[in-house]
């Protein structure tokens, strides 16, 4: 691949935004496409209006994260210095048979983190310094001589072309943009384990 090359990330969750810093550091044009309003993923907040005009908000995403490896734990702690994560401290109960009863303790303390001041925040904040085409459903990839194209359900076959595409999406979303174009890849996909 040539460098710089030009780098389609499809995907702005963590992951995706993640992948998108690291290869724009590393001097290559980076586009993230991103079927939602906004970055986020699997860290959405939805945010809405009451009857009563109460504002609200709901992470829709997960509930929290925790960083086990060194390199992730470094990561949140520079989105803690920036304000956009925070330690979560909450009273964990289990509901069953009728009642609450406090969860089995752990076998070594884990500290859960959110985001702040909603889940989304730190996938917002990777994507200020990125390029990022929201609001575009890449639905099939296709090789056109040594470059790639995205067809979006928005805006059809995109005139850009890239050196290389990355899929940051889950499995059963990479299925059919990989199935298409190889066959070998989407096997794995198929084979990933998915889970809530």
């Amino acid at each position: 691949m040539k460098s710089p090359a030009t780098i389609a990330v499809i995907g702005a969750g963590l992951a995706g935004l993640s992948c998108a810093g690291k290869l724009q550091a590393a001097g290559h044009i980076v586009t993230v496409f991103e079927k939602s309003r906004a970055a986020s993923g699997r860290m959405s907040t939805k945010r809405g209006t009451s009857d009563q005009g109460d504002d609200w908000q709901c992470d829709t995403g997960t509930q929290y994260f925790t960083a086990r490896s060194a390199a992730f734990r470094a990561e949140v702690q520079r989105w803690q210095a920036a304000g956009i994560a925070a330690e979560w401290h909450p009273e964990i109960a289990v509901f069953g048979s009728f009642n609450l009863t406090p969860p089995k303790p752990e076998a070594s303390p884990v500290t859960r983190y959110v985001g702040y001041p909603r889940m989304t925040s730190p996938a917002r904040y990777l994507a200020e310094t990125l390029t990022v085409s929201t609001g575009t459903t890449v639905q099939a990839l296709r090789r056109n001589n040594s470059q790639w194209q995205l067809c979006s359900a928005e805006q059809g076959w995109l005139n850009a072309c890239f050196d290389a595409v990355v899929l940051a999406v889950p499995a059963p979303q990479a299925i059919p943009l990989l199935q298409p174009v190889h066959a070998g890849l989407a096997d794995i996909a198929t084979s990933a384990p998915m889970r809530g």
